[in-house]
């Protein structure tokens, strides 16, 4: 069976992947990665690696994202196929920097839970933004990563300043999928990545702002599956 890794984004854990892994377990064996002990992306790629079969399939959630493509510059002999959910070419967008550049100060002075309140409505649709449920499974990821985890996970995003150079190079099977409603890695975000990977597929999921995995799992899994199941199109790498 298809071996597949799903690396989470801050503050989230294998909760973020819930629908997914019930969906796909059909066709994939499935493991959520841990980024939670590293301090910078390079960090995070080496310790998914050394965890890794020797070939797997690879989709990555926004900071889970830049952690794939650094995986693919560093090991892109060992993924057979690469997915990027709420992703850039490289780093955060210059909203989302400046947010959570001005968030770490307060996180450390005790604000953690007024920053994570104040953070989810941002990253959901305005609907979204007043289901219990969404919000429980968003604040239960967070208190489970934990404040220290997420700052060093934060810092490491902000580390990240340049595109990755090696985006014309990759190869495998490529899908990069987006919200069409969100505005921290917004879906022109989402069209420049895809442009740059010869070949990659992209998937625009209505009705849904970042957390694309939750807000529209369904969606997200049918992208994914068609993903792992779709035999590749070589004339789209011509």
């Amino acid at each position: 069976m298809t071996q597949l890794i799903m690396i989470p984004g801050v503050l989230c854990d294998e909760r973020l992947f819930a629908a997914q892994i019930t969906a796909l377990g059909d066709v994939a064996d499935i493991v959520v990665a841990d980024i939670t002990r590293q301090s910078s992306i390079p960090a995070m790629a080496d310790a998914v690696l050394a965890d890794a079969p020797e070939r797997f399939c690879l989709a990555g959630f926004s900071l889970g994202s830049q952690v794939a493509l650094q995986i693919m510059e560093t090991a892109p002999e060992r993924v057979e196929r690469l997915a990027l959910l709420s992703a850039t070419h490289g780093g955060l967008l210059p909203t989302s920097a400046a947010a959570f550049q001005k968030a770490l100060e307060p996180i450390e002075h005790g604000g953690f839970e007024a920053y994570l309140e104040s953070l989810f409505p941002v990253y959901f649709t305005e609907r979204d933004a007043q289901k219990p449920e969404l919000k429980r499974i968003f604040m239960d990821m967070a208190h489970n990563v934990g404040q220290e985890a997420g700052l060093r996970q934060m810092r490491a995003l902000l580390e990240l300043r340049e595109p990755f150079a090696n985006l014309d190079r990759i190869r495998c099977q490529t899908v990069v999928i987006g919200g069409a409603e969100d505005h921290r890695t917004t879906f022109e975000a989402h069209e420049m990545l895809a442009r740059e990977i010869p070949g990659a597929k992209l998937v625009k999921i209505a009705g849904s702002a970042h957390f694309t995995t939750l807000e529209q799992p369904e969606a997200v899994s049918a992208a994914l599956r068609n993903w792992l199941t779709k035999t590749r199109d070589l004339s789209a790498m011509a």
